[in-house]
């Protein structure tokens, strides 16, 4: 079988498990919903805040507030395009037919082709209805054609993909789909107890934690010490060693 239709395959699988299907559709969804509940709750607290601090509104910082629920289910996302096998005792099957490393590698392209355009699609339409609300409301808000919105939509839908992939890895590893999940929402879900923590702790979950940093150069609100580039590094060079440990794993063990 060639490496397309391998993808192919792993297309098929895709489309016809329903929860995939939902799960995309939903996170598209509740982006939407989102940018409207935090684009109202901005607005209530603009229009009830002084003179002085409307001085130092920024739309962008509470328009990002959504991404840290809407990221536990892209994560989601790529841990079911690797673990839905496992749960249907098809993976040995499919590895047999294809071999386990083009396998793998067509999981991967599979989930980079559907978190995406998901993504894009989740960005876009949270930015736009958040920024839309502001604007109903008379509340000072960003243009599409603003540089920080369009860094949002542009980076945004890469770091999302990162994140699908990171729970492809985890699918793999941990082959179900509950564990994956439960694994990837603990982690993604750490920093907020970033305030509670000591200094060196606080630093590392706040700053350099891989989903913060890399949503922090997304969002245009990188910390002193952190270049933008070096956000994105960080989530790339994790990601990457989490596909890599997943990789050898998938080669090694019994299926």
């Amino acid at each position: 079988m060639t490496a397309a239709g391998v993808l192919r395959a792993e297309w098929t699988k895709f489309i016809t498990i329903r929860s995939t299907t939902i799960l995309s559709a939903g996170i598209v969804a509740l982006s939407i919903l989102f940018g409207w509940l935090f684009g109202t709750a901005t607005a209530n607290q603009y229009d009830a805040a002084s003179a002085q601090d409307r001085l130092s509104f920024d739309p962008m910082a509470s328009a990002t507030r959504g991404l840290f629920i809407v990221q536990l289910l892209v994560a989601g996302l790529g841990a079911l395009v690797a673990s839905s096998e496992y749960g249907s005792g098809t993976i040995r099957a499919s590895a047999a037919a294809v071999g386990r490393r083009r396998l793998l590698i067509a999981k991967g392209g599979m989930t980079v082709l559907v978190a995406l355009p998901v993504s894009v699609a989740a960005m876009g339409l949270m930015i736009l209805t958040f920024m839309g609300t502001l604007s109903a409301r008379g509340t000072p808000a960003l243009g599409l054609g603003d540089a920080a919105v369009i860094r949002f939509v542009t980076l945004g839908p890469i770091v999302f993909t990162l994140l699908a992939l990171f729970g492809l890895a985890l699918g793999v590893l941990l082959r179900g789909t509950a564990a994956a999940v439960n694994v990837s929402t603990a982690f993604l879900l750490l920093p907020i107890f970033a305030g509670t923590s000591p200094g060196w702790l606080r630093e590392a979950l706040g700053v350099y934690w891989p989903n913060v940093a890399a949503f922090s150069a997304a969002s245009g609100q990188v910390h002193a010490g952190l270049s933008p580039w070096g956000g994105f590094g960080i989530l790339i060079g994790f990601t990457a060693v989490m596909l890599g440990v997943a990789f050898v794993r998938f080669e090694a063990r019994d299926l």
